[in-house]
């Protein structure tokens, strides 16, 4: 086992342990025990559903401004194939394990498992990369970007439908919308706000004609409204809507259903993407009923189930409603009247993120042919620089050499047949690796690394560090190289 794959696993480690506890903590925290009170009890996010689109659209749009848009899109393509493919295929695993998992851990739990691809960001920091990827898809170039603007098209449609949709539906029921005056109700209102801990003076509770189900509406705690339909409840169910909508806002689910919209835009061409989308949203509200619900008495679980029943609604854009689609509404019913002990799901989420992370980056796609003339040719690299060292490193030993005819070994180098090749890698090959390492006068050292499969250049400039990686189809001639070059007998 190589030092590389020792490290990344400990690290993933860290991060798994880190979630499990955080699970399995705030599951004490809500659940308890019979004997604790959980009144006062505040409600978190286990993760911001907006953290890995942020991240991916900061990178993209530093990449736009600082390299312009063709660089942006070959640094867009690299850095999220990878991690695309690999929550297509989460994805496509968790759907059909759902039903068991239900019947095992929490529904909080369950809600959190569709957040866990959120944490893929980390698999782009230096200690997560792989050394080199085992398995290259290849691809004519033309097709690959034929294929990467109708994947950009389906994203911005995606996209762009649905948050048309949502501000037009928001629109639509806030405009007449009128803001609560009862004092009976805005009392049993601020109690639920001190009760799960926001003290947001900005968000409102309004009553609006154009629903026929409670809801909340908004990504920002500023611009969250929660909607009540236009006809009286009484004190306790007032009071079980309130504290309904309240979990889910203190909880950002109205991100978490964002985090997997964006997921579906970026695999619209999934079936499995649609439909967990749609099942996300029924484990948030199984979520949001378990812990409305905890250690409640059976009138209070018959009073929540007629709430449901009685107001069913159609939910739209990112809003978390008390009684939305039927589609779930059996099974909902079903753990309203008859809870299961479960367990918190700590162990689970441990073996999940532990899995997802250790098995990312090891796909790579190549696309765009070109040879080594090309790219040593641009740089002048070897006609504006010297050959400083040459070192070959193996499992074993690591040798410094000497080359014996160095216009033979750059003609060799410029003859190679190499393609651009997505990820994030750290070059540090598993077998033979040779490095060859160029002094280019005013600019910095240029690093050369070959293996049998791959070809990293660094260029260590005097402002910046530049990383390009490209694939080698048709591998490496060993025994050529080595008639080019010999041990070096002095030390530096």
């Amino acid at each position: 086992m190589s030092t590389e794959l020792i490290i990344r696993g400990i690290f993933v480690a860290i991060i798994s342990l880190m979630v499990a506890w955080k699970v399995f903590t705030t599951y004490d925290q809500e659940i308890g025990t019979e004997s604790e009170d959980t009144e006062g009890t505040g409600y978190s996010p286990f993760i911001s559903g907006s953290l890995l689109p942020a991240i991916l659209l900061i990178m993209v749009c530093f990449a736009i401004f600082k390299y312009g848009a063709e660089k942006a899109a070959e640094m867009t393509l690299s850095l999220c194939f990878g991690i695309f493919l690999h929550i297509s295929l989460y994805y496509l695993l968790l759907v059909p394990l759902l039903p068991l998992l239900r019947k095992h851990i929490t529904a909080r739990a369950c809600a959190l498992l569709w957040m866990i691809p959120n944490f893929l960001y980390f698999t782009l920091q230096a200690g997560m990369q792989v050394s080199e990827p085992l398995w290259v898809i290849r691809a004519p170039g033309k097709v690959v970007w034929i294929l990467f603007y109708i994947w950009l098209a389906g994203f911005t449609l995606v996209m762009g439908y649905h948050i048309v949709s949502h501000l037009a539906f928001r629109s639509q029921l806030l405009k007449h919308a009128e803001p609560v005056t009862d004092s009976a109700v805005l009392e049993l209102w601020q109690q639920e706000l001190a009760r799960v801990g926001i003290r947001s003076k900005r968000m409102k509770l309004v009553a609006s004609a154009e629903t026929a189900t409670p809801l909340s509406i908004g990504l920002f705690r500023f611009t969250t409204k929660v909607v009540l339909p236009t006809r009286s409840y009484n004190p306790e169910e007032l009071t079980l809507i309130l504290r309904h909508e309240l979990v889910h806002i203190s909880r950002e689910d109205a991100w978490s259903k964002f985090f997997l919209l964006f997921c579906t835009a970026m695999c619209w061409f999934n079936p499995f993407m649609w439909i967990s989308m749609r099942k996300c949203a029924d484990d948030l509200e199984l979520s949001c009923d378990e812990t409305v619900l905890l250690k409640a008495d059976e009138a209070t679980r018959r009073k929540y189930a007629s709430l449901i029943l009685n107001t069913a609604g159609n939910e739209r854009g990112f809003t978390t409603c008390l009684s939305a689609s039927a589609t779930a509404l059996r099974y909902r019913l079903g753990s309203i009247m008859k809870p299961q002990k479960q367990a918190s799901g700590a162990l689970v989420m441990l073996a999940v993120v532990f899995v997802l992370f250790m098995s990312c980056g090891y796909v790579a796609l190549s696309y765009d042919s070109t040879t080594g003339a090309e790219v040593f040719i641009q740089s002048e690299v070897f006609e504006a620089s010297a050959l400083k060292r040459i070192v070959l490193d193996n499992e074993t030993s690591t040798v410094r050499l000497t080359c014996t005819n160095q216009d033979a070994l750059h003609e060799y180098l410029k003859t190679l047949q190499l393609e651009t090749i997505t990820g994030n890698f750290s070059g540090e090959s598993k077998g033979q690796q040779l490095t060859l390492t160029y002094e280019v006068p005013g600019k910095g050292l240029y690093h050369i690394k070959l293996s049998d499969s791959f070809l990293k250049i660094e260029e260590h400039a005097l402002k910046h560090y530049e990383t390009s990686y490209y694939y080698l189809p048709e591998g490496l001639d060993w025994e050529y190289i080595d008639t080019l070059l010999c041990k070096k007998n002095s030390p530096d």
